[in-house]
């Protein structure tokens, strides 16, 4: 098999090197973004070159919100009021409404009252995500026993091994 990997390996030997990287990568980019930030506070800096050796290789940067206008809370009523004459206000359900009905006997039924409500259909159960478990880095560096001893791990990954 020599350093060949196959899918279902290369899968877990990505998420448990994700395990054991990505805490370490998120500590030092909240760093960087706080040291950027303190910058910008102190001297406007709104940017840094990431720098390996004496080549820049990224940047650290800050992104600006879009200026607009904002209502004051006292003023809540008042700004409601003069969007909705103007026709800037949507009307959408509360969130959470779903909760409040169910399916008896083919038909969407309101909960509280047992209502048959005609202007609800009934969406059944579907698959919406899939999800990656276990491959902790212990777990998968013991199942590749000494396979990966003084691999080049990028290599071995992008399938150019030797």
């Amino acid at each position: 098999m020599g350093n060949e990997i196959t899918k279902s390996e290369k899968l877990a030997l990505l998420v448990a090197m994700d395990k054991r990287i990505a805490p370490e990568l998120k500590l030092a980019k909240d760093e960087a973004r706080q040291e950027i930030m303190e910058g910008y506070a102190q001297d406007g800096t709104d940017r840094r070159a990431i720098i390996v050796g004496d080549e820049k290789v990224g940047e650290v940067g800050i992104s600006y919100s879009k200026a607009a206008p904002f209502v004051y809370a006292e003023r809540m009523a008042d700004a409601l009021d003069f969007l909705e004459s103007a026709g800037l206000t949507e009307r959408v359900p509360a969130k959470g409404w779903e909760q409040e009905f169910e399916l008896v006997g083919g038909q969407v039924v309101y909960k509280p009252t047992g209502e048959v409500v005609e202007w609800a259909g009934w969406q059944g159960k579907a698959p919406k995500a899939a999800a990656i478990r276990g491959c902790e880095p212990e777990d998968v560096m013991r199942a590749f026993g000494g396979r990966l001893q003084g691999a080049d791990a990028l290599a071995l990954i992008e399938g150019e091994a030797e």
